[in-house]
């Protein structure tokens, strides 16, 4: 099976395996760049951790290429800086890891000739978000297309939905790490609800109960609300009408853990509930 690397964004769509001669040898993805919070305190031992967040990493791609003669291969050489070298960021797909793709921009394009018709290419890219995501996002989800992977192993496609009609259910998160809209992770929820005197959403796998007596992992819309109507919870930012409304609600926001997030909503003579849960798997 011919081994492929592909990059795209919403301006451009190039598979660069596609070019003749051009073999993709192999990747590497460096190290994760951890930035660990710590506070160093007098006359105590070790440290006081806090947030430990990730930096970007660098992924390494192989190529190499067998040109005509010396002109093909610097013309080809031309060709992909081209390519690499983009404005804007972009995501990167490979067929080493076929779930996968990473939010990357080209750092550097190492060549060295062989003969003067054959060059291997060291391509590094920057991966900008510090973690690869999956190739698509669960509002387009089927074991059957073959473009997911878990962390957790084989599941069954019953096990995993991410549209509901019910007030309690679990939705999945196959990532190896907790999708936190706090961190910049990709979330989406839509819900539509028939809630007279609002509605409540909890999230009872990451749910705590702080000292002060609030919740983490709670939604809360306090006014009235119809079916006809869909609040869409945006990363931490809750919108109706296009308009956020942030004002009618408790501030709260909802991360999912790896593995499966028991969820119920709950609410005063609340029915007709559907929820979309709309988000990307992320891996470190």
């Amino acid at each position: 099976m011919k081994k492929e690397v592909r990059l795209f964004n919403d301006n451009f769509d190039v598979k660069l395996t596609d070019t003749p001669n051009l073999l993709f040898l192999d990747h590497i993805e460096e190290d994760v760049e951890v930035k660990a919070n710590t506070t160093e305190i007098n006359g105590t031992d070790g440290v006081l951790m806090g947030p430990t967040t990730f930096g970007p990493f660098n992924l390494v791609l192989n190529f190499s290429f067998k040109g005509l003669d010396t002109k093909d291969l610097k013309l080809y050489k031309q060709k992909i800086r081209n390519i690499l070298y983009q404005r804007e960021p972009y995501y990167l797909w490979h067929s080493d890891a076929p779930g996968k793709k990473y939010a990357v921009y080209c750092d550097s394009n190492d060549n060295e000739d062989l003969t003067n018709s054959f060059a291997t290419f060291k391509v590094t890219f920057v991966v900008i978000k510090g973690y690869s995501e999956s190739l698509k996002d669960t509002s387009e989800f089927s074991l059957s297309s073959g473009d997911w992977q878990f962390e957790a192993g084989v599941l069954s496609d019953d096990e995993i939905k991410y549209t509901h009609d019910t007030t309690a259910f679990k939705i999945y998160n196959g990532s190896s790490d907790t999708i936190n809209p706090l961190l910049r992770h990709q979330f989406k929820l839509l819900v539509n609800i028939d809630a007279p005197k609002g509605f409540k959403i909890t999230n009872h796998t990451t749910r705590e109960v702080l000292k002060d007596g609030k919740e983490t992992n709670v939604f809360e819309y306090k006014k009235p609300i119809t079916y006809s109507e869909t609040i869409t919870l945006s990363g931490v930012h809750p919108i109706k009408d296009q308009k956020r409304i942030g004002i009618d609600t408790n501030w709260g926001w909802l991360t999912l853990a790896p593995g499966f997030n028991h969820i119920e909503i709950t609410g005063v003579s609340i029915k007709n509930v559907t929820t979309k849960w709309v988000f990307p798997f992320i891996y470190r």
